[in-house]
């Protein structure tokens, strides 16, 4: 099982229920994750943020068709964000497998939020430039899985959930 916390903004947007946090205190940090809906270039985008590890996925552009299905768009993305990080394949089948079921509460971690925080500015940058045509997603969501955060020890995400399935 996946436990998403929404924030205000994607809860406005959110085709399911949010249900409430208490009911799922006992699910392990690294199929908790925190979501928000950002705008990159006046578009509605999505960034998602595992709370265990910082991993994250940002998807461009989401329509509304979409956010009908997004239970299906996330597990299709992180799929295929797994496989361009190179995540050990271990790692990924435990992390895909609970996504079967998917549920949305309030968000909870201020660490995550602040993270999820800086993953924004870091897009804002990146993108400054740029037209919506010219983003590359695979880079940004490259680059944005790289980068040692604060709240990991100073370590990257892709290292942070290869390390998690070490142990």
């Amino acid at each position: 099982m996946f436990v998403i916390g929404a924030t205000k903004k994607l809860q406005n947007e959110l085709k399911s229920p949010v249900r409430d946090l208490n009911d799922y205190q006992d699910v392990p940090g690294i199929y908790r994750w925190h979501a928000n809906l950002i705008t990159v270039k006046g578009k509605k985008c999505l960034l998602l943020m595992n709370n265990e590890t910082g991993m994250n996925l940002t998807l461009l552009g989401l329509k509304e068709e979409q956010f009908e299905h997004l239970d299906n768009v996330i597990k299709g993305s992180l799929q295929q964000l797994f496989q361009l990080l190179d995540i050990d394949k271990k790692a990924a089948y435990y992390i895909l497998d609970a996504t079967e079921e998917i549920v949305y509460t309030k968000t909870e971690n201020r660490s995550v939020i602040g993270m999820m925080n800086e993953i924004k500015a870091g897009i804002d940058e990146m993108v400054h430039d740029l037209t919506y045509e010219e983003i590359d997603a695979v880079a940004l969501n490259k680059g944005n899985n790289t980068i040692p955060m604060g709240p990991l020890n100073h370590i990257d995400p892709v290292t942070a959930v290869n390390k998690y399935f070490e142990e």
